[in-house]
């Protein structure tokens, strides 16, 4: 029988929950397709729903096994943790995993490709790619390190949960106490933009990680986790993380450091700034951006000052006043507080005039720089850019009317 047919009866029979027959359809098509690791753990997932531990352990075995070969680690101690949950007393890819790690050294360990942090969606998402091993690998960051007996003992410490496909992970608001990494499947993060529409700007595969900045900031998420796919997630509470960290700080660093690319990320889709910029061209333009940091106090901007420089908020808050005569004296006034996906420095990038405000920093806070020229450039190719800039202006300009009219 055509491969493309026996996959349709596969995907018939299990919307039916006849996972009998989806079981004969997927031994079917791994004797076609050995190579194809997504078949054969479907295979072994009707093996299991159907009753057969025994032989669902074994090809899960043969499954873990292979990707511990390969060195993806992660994908390895998924598919162990639901042989372990068939079979606690299963050793088997404990020990193969340790064998390996000591003897390959900390390097070893490998995963998916580096998260598309600005892709759009995928028609259509696989796990690993075209659901074969890949022969160009990167190492899996989060697993650096950790060889032998810890990594045993960092695999006894994660939680597996099994996710269908479209389903909320956690939402955006809620409390983040987890770290999360992608054994199987695909998932992306949305955000709610100030127009209420959703805004997806984050793709991740089988060993990436995601759940970062709620649980290192100690906040609660300001994204929404939805898997594109089934999943299985391998979760890790703060606690345990801290445990681990204290004896692996460069688990910290790891971490620190993805959250400054999705920190990135989340500004560029949530800025009105870039509103009609295709995500891929947002990571261009981005680049010609600088990175500034600023501390608590620190005065960015000076009313008065020259200006031909534009600032986006990468993270961070700042507060914006003017002086105002008040009777015989100048007083400052408030004129606002920005926060991250806010841009400031308008006036003087559109009109050469010097600073009309002053910007200070309220905490630490980076910004991303952007010159006169530069804005020019990406206003030329990108017209709306110039218009969102100039209705801000013009926004700002008739609020900072009514505040001081209120104040005098």
């Amino acid at each position: 029988m055509p491969l493309s047919e026996l996959k349709n009866r596969a995907i018939k029979a299990l919307l039916k929950g006849d996972y009998t027959s989806a079981r004969d359809c997927y031994m079917d098509i791994h004797q076609q397709q050995p190579a194809d690791i997504r078949s054969f753990i479907k295979l072994a997932e009707m093996k299991q729903r159907t009753g057969d531990n025994r032989g669902a352990i074994a090809d899960y075995i043969k499954i873990a096994s292979q990707y511990a070969e390969n060195g993806f680690v992660v994908q390895a101690i998924s598919i162990n943790k639901i042989i372990r949950r068939i079979d606690p007393s299963s050793e088997e890819i404990n020990q193969k995993l340790q064998e390996l790690s000591s003897e390959r050294g900390e390097q070893w360990a490998t995963g998916s490709d580096e998260a598309d942090f600005f892709e759009e969606p995928s028609e259509t998402a696989y796990w690993l790619e075209d659901a074969q091993l890949r022969p160009s690998m990167v190492p899996t960051p989060l697993l650096s390190g950790l060889s032998g007996e810890e990594l045993n003992a960092f695999m006894d410490s994660l939680e597996l949960k099994e996710f269908s496909a479209q389903q909320t992970i956690y939402r955006q608001g809620e409390k983040g106490e987890f770290l999360y990494l992608i054994g199987k499947g695909t998932v992306c993060l949305q955000t709610m933009l100030k127009s209420g529409e959703k805004s997806v700007y984050c793709h991740f595969h089988a060993g990436d990680f995601f759940g970062e900045y709620a649980f290192m900031s100690h906040l609660n998420h300001r994204n929404t986790a939805v898997t594109e796919t089934d999943s299985s997630i391998l979760m890790i509470e703060r606690t345990t993380f801290e445990q681990w960290v204290a004896k692996y700080p460069q688990i910290l660093d790891t971490v620190e450091d993805f959250y400054r690319q999705r920190v990135l990320a989340w500004v560029l889709a949530v800025t009105p700034l870039f509103e009609g910029v295709p995500l891929k061209i947002r990571k261009a333009l981005a680049e010609k951006f600088n990175v500034r940091r600023f501390h608590h106090g620190d005065i960015i901007v000076e009313q008065g000052a020259k200006g031909d420089t534009f600032y986006l908020i990468r993270s961070g808050c700042v507060n914006v006043t003017t002086m105002n005569r008040v009777g015989d004296a100048d007083r400052d006034v408030e004129l606002a507080q920005l926060e991250a996906g806010s841009f400031f420095g308008e006036v003087s990038l559109l009109t050469n005039r010097v600073r009309t405000a002053t910007v200070t920093a309220d905490d630490d806070v980076e910004l991303m720089e952007l010159t006169r020229e530069d804005f020019n450039m990406i206003a030329k190719h990108f017209p709306s850019v110039r218009k969102v800039v100039e209705t801000y202006l013009k926004q700002r300009v008739k609020k900072t009317i009514e505040v001081l009219v209120k104040r005098s």
